[in-house]
């Protein structure tokens, strides 16, 4: 890992799976990763780690857990060099070395393990053979798709189940019509923003409130040189901006109709507004549950020289409902956050349903969508007023957590918000 050892020794979310868990099950460093986690979420992952130590797997089918957009540790492999997100190389100005394609190099190297640990060892806790499947968020979601089913090709021929957390059910929809054989027998999918999402539109101007609070470990770009010369060269992210057909206001796949700002390339919106056409629709395999309740941006429009969104409940907090909601797949409903979804012990449950019998009763199947009258937010008011850079060292465990909450570590749950 990248960085001096008075910080690495902090730095445990990018620990390999293998050593995190052998530190769970021994209880080590138990201060630092539990003030990372919080202690319920801590307690949980210590009891899962020792119960499937020696736990033998049946013969149910392998799961492949696939994670969402920023969900996976990005580097160079060759010395296991972590770039996405490790502070060291943060405060050192080196996220530009992400950009495409001056960043061909840089590789996934694991999945962002303490939003996604929980999940995992419960579903291996009840039988599963379980995988992680990390990929390159910043590429094209179908190039994606082909190296996910290219994967499962060459892992085994037998029957596999698929569980993918946002952007990650984009990329099992776009392995689908590749699965000739349909050797891919469910898709669970876990807020995936099936016509888009508005955080997409904050990341790429800059504004997007996780990835603001991470430009504040940086001493030498400020969030606007993350959009412009970073951001706004992964073709992943513009693919999750929101379907154009369901946007009024202004024109999403012309640069020059975005307000002031970050600028954004027309090419690259116009291609990848089309790749939607290129996905499986949803079948009987098909499944998803959606996170409500939570303050989301559900619509936007041009507004002077900035953007104006409106925000409502209907969605989990980065991906509405009305964005989410496919047709064809049998929905499910939970009151909770879009980086909760995998560690909500609910919805757990009701994945383990889904994989045994295809339906769950521990997940409502009905949701109205709140009337009221949505919240106007400019985007001036999404950015932090706060400009002056972190040193990851000094910060105390609970503000390195909140630093990095969302992406790195899960937020809290639902019923702890409210």
């Amino acid at each position: 890992m990248a960085g001096h050892a008075g910080s690495r020794k902090r730095v445990y979310f990018n620990l390999p799976e293998a050593e995190l868990r052998r530190r769970l099950e021994a209880g080590s460093e138990r201060e630092i990763i539990q003030g990372h986690l919080g202690k319920e979420l801590y307690s949980e992952l210590r009891e899962l780690a020792k119960s499937t130590r020696n736990l033998h797997r049946t013969r149910r089918p392998r799961v492949y857990i696939l994670h969402g957009i920023m969900g996976s540790l990005l580097g160079y492999p060759r010395r296991h060099e972590v770039l996405w997100i490790d502070p060291d190389a943060l405060a050192a100005g080196r996220l530009t070395e992400l950009a495409l394609p001056r960043g061909q190099r840089v590789r996934p190297l694991g999945v962002q393990i303490f939003m996604y640990l929980k999940l995992k060892l419960s579903l291996e806790r009840a039988g599963f053979d379980v995988r992680f499947h990390a990929y390159d968020w910043r590429r094209d979601v179908l190039s994606l798709g082909r190296q996910l089913m290219q994967r499962l090709r060459a892992d085994s021929r037998a029957p596999v189940a698929i569980v993918a957390h946002s952007m990650g059910g984009l990329v099992a929809r776009a392995a689908l019509p590749r699965d000739r054989d349909r050797q891919i027998s469910r898709l669970i999918m876990l807020g995936t923003p099936n016509f888009g999402s508005f955080a997409a539109a904050l990341a790429l101007r800059g504004a997007y409130p996780p990835v603001h609070k991470i430009a504040l470990l940086d001493h030498e770009h400020d969030p606007d040189t993350h959009a412009q010369h970073v951001f706004a060269t992964f073709d992943g992210l513009y693919q999750m901006l929101p379907d154009p057909k369901r946007v009024d206001g202004f024109d999403l796949q012309q640069a020059s109709s975005w307000p002031g700002g970050p600028k954004l390339q027309s090419r690259r919106l116009r291609r990848c507004a089309a790749y939607r056409s290129h996905l499986a629709p949803a079948d009987e395999r098909f499944s998803l549950i959606a996170g409500t309740g939570q303050p989301t941006v559900t619509a936007m429009r041009a507004s002077g020289s900035e953007l104006l969104f409106e925000v409502t409940p209907n969605g989990d907090g980065t991906v509405p409902l009305s964005l989410a909601a496919l047709p064809g797949a049998k929905t499910y409903y939970v009151a909770e956050g879009h980086t909760e979804l995998p560690s909500n012990t609910r919805v757990i449950a009701g994945i383990i349903d889904l994989l045994e019998r295809g339906t769950t009763k521990r997940l409502t199947s009905r949701h109205g969508m709140s009337k009221a009258a949505p919240l106007l937010v400019r985007e001036s008011d999404l950015r932090s007023s706060e400009t002056i850079a972190h040193e990851w060292c000094a910060l105390d465990l609970t503000t390195q957590r909140e630093l990095l909450e969302g992406i790195v570590f899960p937020g809290r749950p639902a019923r702890q918000r409210h």
